[in-house]
């Protein structure tokens, strides 16, 4: 589904400078693909096709200047995006014999409840769906899944919910997991959660959630 290894493509460096004191060698297809790579939060092949098609043409390159800051590009050409992460998983690297931390470039947010509720249901939507099928949601129906874990929360409904619109918010306008659609209130979940999830992560987090869930019905 993803690809592992860059596509077999030629870098050929810039002849001309793109301003006066430009000592850059990409061209400018390219760097601007390597801008949106690292503005995030993905690039999209339908919605972002000339981005798109610069990864493809020049990945070799734009691979080697993303590891020289600590980044790994991944590319899935079946869900048509492209996207950085961490290089080697946030994992330390071994230098030296000595175990050294991985600088942090990409922007880190702190999930709530309800965020990772929503994630749950999403990446389990994903798990039941083929590979390059579409997975749609309804905004009731993701309500109604983190209204499940309320307890975890706060036990007062209205304030619940409007954490919950604002965790909706977040999923579509900040982290690009969820897409509207040409319907009202339904959603097109990101492929994307399928790499940053697997599902021993999937399934270690519903069993917490399970753990959390008994503990406040026993405290009840």
């Amino acid at each position: 589904m993803s690809t592992t290894q860059p596509h077999s493509t030629q870098h050929t460096p810039v002849d001309d400078k793109l301003w006066e004191s430009d000592t850059g060698t990409l061209s400018f297809d390219s760097r601007r693909a390597l801008a949106q790579l690292l503005q995030g939060p993905l690039v999209r092949a339908r919605q972002q096709p000339h981005i798109w098609h610069a990864i493809l043409t020049d990945e070799t390159a734009l691979r080697s200047r993303l590891a020289d800051i600590f980044l790994d590009l991944i590319v899935d050409e079946d869900a048509g995006i492209a996207f950085t992460r961490t290089a080697n998983g946030g994992a330390p690297l071994s230098l030296g014999g000595k175990e050294v931390e991985v600088p942090k470039v990409l922007r880190t947010k702190t999930m709530t409840i309800i965020d990772t509720a929503l994630l749950l249901y999403m990446r389990t939507q994903l798990g039941l769906a083929a590979p390059g099928e579409r997975v749609l949601v309804d905004a009731e129906e993701l309500r109604d899944n983190a209204r499940l874990y309320r307890r975890l929360e706060d036990r007062d409904e209205s304030t619940f919910d409007k954490r919950l619109s604002a965790s909706l918010k977040r999923m579509i306008t900040d982290y690009a997991l969820l897409s509207p659609t040409e319907t009202d209130d339904r959603y097109e979940v990101s492929p994307v959660l399928r790499h940053l999830f697997d599902p021993q992560v999937v399934e270690g987090i519903r069993a917490e959630f399970t753990q959390l869930l008994e503990k406040t019905t026993t405290e009840d």
